[in-house]
């Protein structure tokens, strides 16, 4: 290696250990961070954050052009705002907790998922919804599959000057593809939300992507950006239905 390439990577180790002990001493400027990274991960740069301020909530303009400058300005009041606004984990934006996302996880009690699908559709029907089923790139759902599967709920609405804006919430926690609870547990989550009229799309990601989603280092709707094939979890839920009409009387088949 090179002088150059030496110094280099010395100053870039300098510059991740500075960053690193800066968050450990100054916690108000990781809350203010995360709060405009995860603005701008959900499409509002940062300095539209403030349009979306209630009564109540001021902040000047400019405080959102950084996190230094964003600090001085941060209340409680604003962080919960930001973290219901975008159905975050308030304990994210504090820099104490690992997940960003809220996860609706009823695995093996998949009745759970009815439940929760049918109370949003209640409480805010006035939204498009989707359920995602993303998979690792590769391997067709069978017993090659590996890595996780991940099952994302979306609600569409209106956001600012007529842009659509996503709110986004986890269905699954830490799902290998080749444990069979869990594939039988996403067919069910498929078949729920076709029941309740819920679009289901399946796309695959890179299998690191996944892994940072499930970790709690990644947001969602950065993800979505990353998406790559497509694919069809409703072909499950028909092979399911198929295998379950040719069956005979002894012989055991998947419940959905």
């Amino acid at each position: 290696m090179s002088i150059v390439g030496e110094a280099t990577g010395t100053l870039s180790l300098l510059g991740k250990a500075w960053g690193w002990l800066r968050d450990r001493l100054d916690p108000a400027r990781v809350q203010a961070q995360r709060l405009i990274q995860a603005f701008e991960a959900y499409g509002i740069a940062r300095q539209r954050i403030p349009r979306l301020l209630p009564a109540g909530l001021t902040a000047p303009n400019a405080a959102f052009s950084s996190p230094d400058k964003l600090k001085a300005h941060l209340t409680s009041a604003l962080l919960d705002w930001a973290a219901e606004h975008l159905e975050i984990h308030r304990s994210w934006l504090d820099g104490v907790g690992d997940q960003p996302h809220l996860i609706e996880d009823h695995y093996k009690a998949v009745a759970g998922y009815r439940d929760w699908l049918a109370q949003r559709i209640e409480q805010v029907p006035l939204v498009h919804r989707f359920v995602h089923v993303w998979k690792p790139q590769g391997p067709a759902i069978g017993p090659d599959a590996f890595g996780p599967v991940c099952l994302v709920y979306e609600e569409t609405s209106d956001g600012l000057d007529g842009a659509e804006f996503s709110r986004f919430w986890r269905l699954s926690d830490e799902w290998p593809l080749d444990h069979a609870p869990c594939v039988e547990n996403m067919i069910a989550v498929v078949a729920i939300a076709r029941s309740l009229g819920i679009l289901v799309v399946g796309h695959e990601l890179a299998l690191d992507d996944l892994r940072r989603l499930t970790a709690g280092k990644a947001l969602i709707p950065d993800l979505q950006r990353r998406r790559r094939g497509r694919w069809h979890p409703e072909d499950l839920v028909a092979r399911v239905r198929h295998q379950s009409a040719s069956s005979g009387p002894d012989r055991p088949v998947p419940v959905i």
